[in-house]
């Protein structure tokens, strides 16, 4: 008889599992918020039991490694590492690709792909976050929008193009976030630099007219004083809107946020967490908004701000324009199509997560050992290689969800020699959190 222990150790190591897939992200919450809630369910289920065991041996592995420095105070919350591809308001809803253990690694891949949105635009009015989220500043009539007008103007938004983030997002100027200085009413150090996007469609699926809706306005108005600020701050961006030329500029630079702020969030308990990123409409008006609007699917690059759109769109129409609603349908190969179409991977939902592993299990294990046979992990012993020495970096050419190969390798050369021409690109999606 074989004793006991013998016998554990010829059994054959769990299988890791590890990846990318994506979920469909529900509306009011932050995307951080979203992989707070996979690592609850993942963290007591059957499926990530052998990579929570790894991830387990990996820290206590550190432990011996004085030298070896944390790059940030790790949320308690989290069980293993896991990060999203591309962040999505928390009004808006749909595709969230979302990485776990080595797909972290491959999430940047995901962030210059395009992607497909479908938004309603609502005219008439503007708000200080160009979305139903904020407070209205502004009001213009639309007695003269039509759909002819609509698709007239649409067409203008086709191809390369500026585009100027809207004032309250995340993006720095100046080491200060962009909705500090509209909160504070202070005015911008510089002008706001435009990002070059492209829009492959834009396309009128539905038009609204006054009545035949349900879209509604926030109930609260900015203040006078806010409405002022809000005005010059709009000025300013029209100036830069007009300055630029069709191909020229550049980007700004986000920088890392400071790991003291990071650090006391960490450590809070999680429902106090939970409640900082649920973030419901504000009060709305009593009745549907008087005013037209359009329902507009768009397929665009990275970087672009469907907030943005909303309010250029509108002042290309003569009035204004928010962004009522906001639906990302389609990033990379994953969909929020059920089922989905041949070729691409359907996301998992909020109703699979609460359904229990019994349901979601199943549907992930599938996603995570075809992206697992497409990136096959290194053997343990050069893992640990890499952990004895931190310093070094794999520039190998990545692979896609489905392992074909693309994107240019980099080198540290080309980090020396200032050559920004194969940076990363930046953590915003079309309408990033703020």
């Amino acid at each position: 008889m074989i004793p006991r222990h013998l016998l554990k150790m010829a059994q054959p190591p769990a299988k890791i599992l590890e990846g990318v897939f994506a979920v469909s992200k529900p509306p009011s919450l932050s995307s951080a918020q979203v992989l707070r809630d996979l690592q609850h369910h993942f963290a007591e289920s059957k499926l990530f039991a052998p990579l929570l065991d790894r991830t387990k041996q990996d820290e206590n592995a550190e432990r011996f490694q004085p030298s070896k420095r944390r790059k940030y105070n790790r949320d308690r919350d989290l069980a293993f590492k896991m990060g999203h591809g591309g962040t999505l308001d928390p009004l808006a809803t749909g595709v969230l690709i979302v990485g776990v253990g080595r797909g972290t690694k491959h999430l940047s891949e995901f962030l210059s792909c395009k992607k497909t949105y479908e938004t309603v635009v609502l005219f008439g009015k503007t708000t200080d976050s160009y979305d139903v989220m904020g407070k209205v500043v502004a009001e213009a009539p639309t007695g003269d929008i039509t759909s002819a007008v609509v698709e007239s103007q649409m067409a203008k938004f086709t191809g390369k193009m500026k585009q100027i983030p809207p004032m309250y997002s995340a993006i720095k100027v100046d080491g200060m976030k962009l909705y500090d200085y509209a909160r504070g009413g202070k005015e911008l150090p510089r002008e706001l630099e435009s990002r070059e996007i492209e829009i492959t469609e834009c396309s009128l699926l539905e038009y609204y007219e006054p009545g035949s809706h349900d879209f509604r306005w926030p109930a609260e108005q900015a203040g006078e004083e806010e409405k002022a600020v809000f005005q010059k701050l709009m000025k300013g961006a029209e100036d830069t809107k007009r300055s630029i030329e069709p191909q020229s500029g550049q980007g700004s630079t986000n920088s890392s946020p400071k790991i003291s702020a990071r650090s006391h969030k960490n450590n809070l308990p999680r429902h106090e967490k939970a409640a900082m990123h649920i973030h419901h409409l504000p009060e709305q008006e009593s009745s549907p908004a008087d005013a037209p609007a359009a329902r507009i699917r768009l397929t665009v690059s990275s970087g672009f701000y469907v907030r943005s759109f909303a309010y250029d769109l509108g002042i290309a129409c003569g009035s204004y324009g928010t962004m009522a609603s906001l639906i990302r349908s389609q990033q990379a190969d994953f969909t929020t199509a059920q089922p989905a179409p041949e070729g691409l991977v359907s996301t998992l939902t909020y109703e699979d997560l609460e359904a229990g592993e019994d349901v979601w299990g199943p549907k992930l294990s599938s996603i995570l050992e075809r992206w697992t046979e497409c990136h096959p992990d290194r053997a343990p012993e050069d893992r640990n290689r890499d952990q004895r020495q931190p310093h070094r970096r794999d520039f190998r050419d990545h692979r896609n969800f489905l392992g074909k190969r693309g994107g240019a390798k980099r080198s540290w050369n080309s980090h020396k020699n200032g050559n920004r021409s194969d940076a990363r690109p930046r953590r915003n999606s079309s309408s990033p959190e703020a």
